[in-house]
Protein backbone atom coordinates (compact mmCIF):
# COMPACT_ATOMS: atom_id res chain seq x y z
CA UNK A 1 0.00 0.00 0.00
CA UNK A 2 1.50 3.15 -1.05
CA UNK A 3 1.14 6.09 1.98
CA UNK A 4 2.08 10.11 1.02
CA UNK A 5 4.44 11.42 3.85
CA UNK A 6 4.84 15.15 4.99
CA UNK A 7 7.83 16.85 5.84
CA UNK A 8 7.86 19.83 7.19
CA UNK A 9 11.72 21.66 7.16
CA UNK A 10 10.90 25.46 8.14
CA UNK A 11 8.53 27.08 5.85
CA UNK A 12 9.15 24.53 2.93
CA UNK A 13 6.68 21.05 2.80
CA UNK A 14 8.14 18.05 1.22
CA UNK A 15 6.19 15.29 -0.01
CA UNK A 16 7.32 11.97 -0.29
CA UNK A 17 6.04 8.75 -1.56
CA UNK A 18 6.48 5.73 0.61
CA UNK A 19 5.25 2.17 -0.65
CA UNK A 20 6.59 0.67 2.61
CA UNK A 21 3.47 -0.03 5.03
CA UNK A 22 2.23 -3.14 7.66
CA UNK A 23 3.48 -6.10 6.38
CA UNK A 24 2.18 -9.58 6.95
CA UNK A 25 5.92 -11.32 8.09
CA UNK A 26 5.46 -15.54 7.50
CA UNK A 27 5.62 -16.87 10.73
CA UNK A 28 7.47 -20.48 10.61
CA UNK A 29 7.33 -22.75 13.63
CA UNK A 30 10.28 -25.46 14.75
CA UNK A 31 10.14 -28.42 16.07
CA UNK A 32 9.49 -27.99 19.26
CA UNK A 33 6.74 -25.03 18.24
CA UNK A 34 8.21 -22.04 18.81
CA UNK A 35 7.28 -19.46 16.34
CA UNK A 36 10.54 -17.92 14.26
CA UNK A 37 10.31 -15.28 11.47
CA UNK A 38 11.71 -16.07 8.16
CA UNK A 39 11.65 -12.25 7.36
CA UNK A 40 14.39 -11.65 9.73
CA UNK A 41 15.48 -15.35 10.08
CA UNK A 42 15.36 -14.77 14.08
CA UNK A 43 13.08 -16.20 16.83
CA UNK A 44 10.36 -14.29 18.35
CA UNK A 45 11.60 -15.30 21.89
CA UNK A 46 14.21 -17.04 24.23
CA UNK A 47 13.98 -20.70 23.52
CA UNK A 48 14.89 -21.86 27.17
CA UNK A 49 11.92 -20.16 28.51
CA UNK A 50 10.57 -16.95 26.74
CA UNK A 51 8.59 -16.27 29.87
CA UNK A 52 10.89 -16.16 32.34
CA UNK A 53 13.32 -14.11 29.80
CA UNK A 54 10.54 -11.50 29.34
CA UNK A 55 9.94 -11.03 32.82
CA UNK A 56 13.37 -11.16 33.62
CA UNK A 57 15.08 -8.51 30.70
CA UNK A 58 11.86 -6.09 30.35
CA UNK A 59 9.88 -6.69 33.78
CA UNK A 60 12.66 -7.00 36.32
CA UNK A 61 14.79 -4.76 34.12
CA UNK A 62 12.59 -2.06 34.48
CA UNK A 63 12.25 -2.75 38.33
CA UNK A 64 7.91 -3.05 37.70
CA UNK A 65 7.45 -5.06 40.97
CA UNK A 66 9.01 -2.60 43.40
CA UNK A 67 7.70 0.26 41.11
CA UNK A 68 3.90 -1.13 41.06
CA UNK A 69 4.14 -1.77 44.48
CA UNK A 70 5.05 1.90 45.81
CA UNK A 71 2.41 3.42 44.05
CA UNK A 72 -0.11 5.50 46.48
CA UNK A 73 -3.52 3.58 47.12
CA UNK A 74 -4.81 6.36 47.82
CA UNK A 75 -4.75 8.29 44.75
CA UNK A 76 -5.64 7.80 40.92
CA UNK A 77 -3.08 7.68 38.12
CA UNK A 78 -1.69 6.06 35.04
CA UNK A 79 1.79 4.21 34.70
CA UNK A 80 2.86 4.14 30.82
CA UNK A 81 4.96 1.39 29.28
CA UNK A 82 6.55 1.85 25.90
CA UNK A 83 7.23 -0.57 23.67
CA UNK A 84 9.09 -0.98 20.34
CA UNK A 85 8.07 -3.86 18.95
CA UNK A 86 4.61 -5.85 20.03
CA UNK A 87 5.64 -9.57 18.16
CA UNK A 88 3.38 -12.58 19.43
CA UNK A 89 2.01 -9.93 22.86
CA UNK A 90 4.63 -11.73 25.29
CA UNK A 91 6.43 -8.59 27.08
CA UNK A 92 2.58 -6.90 26.87
CA UNK A 93 1.08 -9.65 28.80
CA UNK A 94 3.67 -10.28 31.37
CA UNK A 95 3.56 -6.80 32.14
CA UNK A 96 -0.24 -7.12 32.46
CA UNK A 97 0.15 -10.03 35.05
CA UNK A 98 2.36 -8.21 36.66
CA UNK A 99 0.22 -4.79 36.90
CA UNK A 100 -2.51 -7.36 37.98
CA UNK A 101 -0.50 -8.77 40.80
CA UNK A 102 1.56 -5.46 42.88
CA UNK A 103 -0.35 -2.80 41.19
CA UNK A 104 -3.59 -0.67 43.41
CA UNK A 105 -6.77 -0.88 41.91
CA UNK A 106 -7.03 2.91 41.54
CA UNK A 107 -4.66 3.01 38.75
CA UNK A 108 -4.17 2.56 35.11
CA UNK A 109 -1.85 0.46 33.08
CA UNK A 110 -1.03 2.45 29.50
CA UNK A 111 0.82 0.03 27.14
CA UNK A 112 1.81 1.66 24.33
CA UNK A 113 3.71 -0.52 20.96
CA UNK A 114 4.27 -0.58 17.41
CA UNK A 115 4.50 -3.26 14.94
CA UNK A 116 4.93 -3.57 11.35
CA UNK A 117 4.72 -6.83 11.03
CA UNK A 118 1.61 -8.47 12.79
CA UNK A 119 1.38 -11.57 13.70
CA UNK A 120 -2.55 -12.79 12.98
CA UNK A 121 -4.60 -13.84 15.90
CA UNK A 122 -4.21 -17.40 14.99
CA UNK A 123 -0.37 -17.18 15.24
CA UNK A 124 -0.44 -14.99 18.85
CA UNK A 125 -2.66 -17.45 20.76
CA UNK A 126 -0.71 -20.25 19.34
CA UNK A 127 2.67 -18.61 20.47
CA UNK A 128 1.12 -17.70 24.01
CA UNK A 129 -0.40 -21.24 24.66
CA UNK A 130 2.91 -22.28 25.28
CA UNK A 131 2.53 -20.68 28.92
CA UNK A 132 -0.55 -21.67 30.54
CA UNK A 133 0.02 -19.51 33.45
CA UNK A 134 -0.73 -16.82 30.50
CA UNK A 135 -4.07 -18.53 29.29
CA UNK A 136 -6.72 -15.67 30.37
CA UNK A 137 -4.41 -12.51 29.39
CA UNK A 138 -4.11 -14.88 25.99
CA UNK A 139 -8.18 -14.99 25.60
CA UNK A 140 -8.48 -11.22 26.39
CA UNK A 141 -5.82 -9.82 23.97
CA UNK A 142 -7.13 -12.20 21.15
CA UNK A 143 -11.19 -11.38 22.24
CA UNK A 144 -10.04 -8.16 20.67
CA UNK A 145 -7.01 -7.83 18.96
CA UNK A 146 -7.42 -7.15 14.88
CA UNK A 147 -4.11 -5.64 13.29
CA UNK A 148 -5.15 -2.46 11.46
CA UNK A 149 -2.43 -2.16 8.60
CA UNK A 150 -1.01 1.76 8.81
CA UNK A 151 -3.19 2.73 11.77
CA UNK A 152 -3.86 2.39 15.27
CA UNK A 153 -5.93 0.18 17.63
CA UNK A 154 -6.72 0.77 21.00
CA UNK A 155 -7.89 -1.85 23.55
CA UNK A 156 -9.15 -1.92 26.94
CA UNK A 157 -9.21 -4.45 29.77
CA UNK A 158 -10.74 -4.88 33.02
CA UNK A 159 -13.14 -2.23 32.74
CA UNK A 160 -10.24 -0.11 31.47
CA UNK A 161 -8.04 -0.29 34.28
CA UNK A 162 -5.27 -1.83 31.45
CA UNK A 163 -5.20 -0.22 27.92
CA UNK A 164 -3.00 -1.46 24.83
CA UNK A 165 -2.70 0.86 21.95
CA UNK A 166 -0.79 -0.40 18.91
CA UNK A 167 0.39 1.91 16.00
CA UNK A 168 1.09 -0.35 12.89
CA UNK A 169 3.68 1.44 11.03
CA UNK A 170 7.60 1.16 11.08
CA UNK A 171 9.53 2.25 14.33
CA UNK A 172 10.18 6.07 13.05
CA UNK A 173 6.93 6.30 11.95
CA UNK A 174 4.97 5.18 14.46
CA UNK A 175 7.39 6.93 16.99
CA UNK A 176 6.12 9.97 15.29
CA UNK A 177 2.50 9.15 15.37
CA UNK A 178 2.87 8.67 18.88
CA UNK A 179 4.52 11.79 19.64
CA UNK A 180 1.97 13.93 17.26
CA UNK A 181 -1.02 11.71 18.79
CA UNK A 182 -0.37 12.07 22.40
CA UNK A 183 -0.13 8.39 22.69
CA UNK A 184 2.37 8.49 25.58
CA UNK A 185 1.00 11.78 27.95
CA UNK A 186 3.62 12.93 30.30
CA UNK A 187 6.23 10.63 29.19
CA UNK A 188 6.64 6.92 29.08
CA UNK A 189 7.18 5.87 32.79
CA UNK A 190 9.37 2.73 31.44
CA UNK A 191 10.43 1.49 27.55
CA UNK A 192 11.17 -2.05 26.57
CA UNK A 193 13.62 -2.10 23.52
CA UNK A 194 12.50 -4.84 21.89
CA UNK A 195 12.40 -6.58 18.42
CA UNK A 196 14.51 -9.19 16.54
CA UNK A 197 18.47 -8.46 17.19
CA UNK A 198 20.87 -5.47 15.70
CA UNK A 199 22.20 -7.63 13.18
CA UNK A 200 19.18 -9.32 12.04
CA UNK A 201 16.98 -5.79 11.68
CA UNK A 202 19.19 -2.98 11.90
CA UNK A 203 16.35 -0.09 11.36
CA UNK A 204 14.92 -0.80 14.83
CA UNK A 205 18.13 0.19 16.46
CA UNK A 206 19.50 3.82 14.48
CA UNK A 207 20.04 6.72 16.21
CA UNK A 208 16.90 8.36 15.09
CA UNK A 209 15.01 5.67 16.75
CA UNK A 210 16.52 6.18 20.12
CA UNK A 211 16.34 10.23 19.87
CA UNK A 212 12.22 9.09 19.19
CA UNK A 213 12.05 7.12 22.48
CA UNK A 214 13.69 10.02 24.39
CA UNK A 215 11.09 12.41 23.13
CA UNK A 216 8.49 9.89 24.18
CA UNK A 217 10.10 9.76 27.53
CA UNK A 218 10.99 12.08 30.53
CA UNK A 219 13.77 12.39 33.77
CA UNK A 220 13.80 9.06 35.18
CA UNK A 221 12.30 7.07 32.55
CA UNK A 222 13.81 3.83 32.64
CA UNK A 223 14.64 1.32 29.97
CA UNK A 224 15.57 -2.31 29.37
CA UNK A 225 16.94 -4.23 26.46
CA UNK A 226 18.39 -7.79 25.79
CA UNK A 227 21.30 -6.54 23.63
CA UNK A 228 24.35 -4.74 24.36
CA UNK A 229 25.59 -4.37 20.72
CA UNK A 230 28.02 -1.21 21.08
CA UNK A 231 26.16 0.89 18.69
CA UNK A 232 22.82 0.32 20.74
CA UNK A 233 24.77 1.54 24.03
CA UNK A 234 26.04 4.68 21.86
CA UNK A 235 22.85 5.59 20.79
CA UNK A 236 21.06 5.51 23.77
CA UNK A 237 23.84 7.56 25.47
CA UNK A 238 23.60 9.87 22.58
CA UNK A 239 20.29 10.30 22.96
CA UNK A 240 20.35 11.15 26.85
CA UNK A 241 20.00 8.04 29.04
CA UNK A 242 22.50 6.62 31.30
CA UNK A 243 23.13 2.67 30.41
CA UNK A 244 24.77 0.07 32.16
CA UNK A 245 24.96 -3.76 31.90
CA UNK A 246 23.76 -6.38 34.14
CA UNK A 247 23.56 -9.86 34.44
CA UNK A 248 21.60 -11.44 31.89
CA UNK A 249 19.43 -14.34 31.80
CA UNK A 250 20.01 -18.08 30.54
CA UNK A 251 22.66 -17.92 28.13
CA UNK A 252 22.21 -14.28 27.75
CA UNK A 253 25.51 -12.90 30.05
CA UNK A 254 24.52 -10.02 29.82
CA UNK A 255 21.68 -6.99 29.11
CA UNK A 256 21.52 -3.41 29.23
CA UNK A 257 18.93 -1.41 31.43
CA UNK A 258 19.15 2.58 32.11
CA UNK A 259 17.01 5.71 32.83
CA UNK A 260 16.92 9.24 31.05
CA UNK A 261 18.79 11.66 32.44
Amino acid sequence: MKKLVLFIFGNVKVFFMTIKDTQQDRVVWDDEGLPRSSKFDDKYFCRDNGYEEAVYVNCEGNGLRERFLALDPLSAGTFTILETGFGTGLDFCCAWQMWEAYAPGTWTLDFVSLELYPMTIEEISRALALWPLLSSYKQELTAQYTAVPGGIKKMSFKEGRVRLTIVFDDVLAALGVMKDRQLVLDGADAVFLDGFGPAKNPEMWTQGVFDGVALLSRLGTTFSTFTVAGAVRRGLQAAGFEVKRIKGHGKKNQILVGQKN
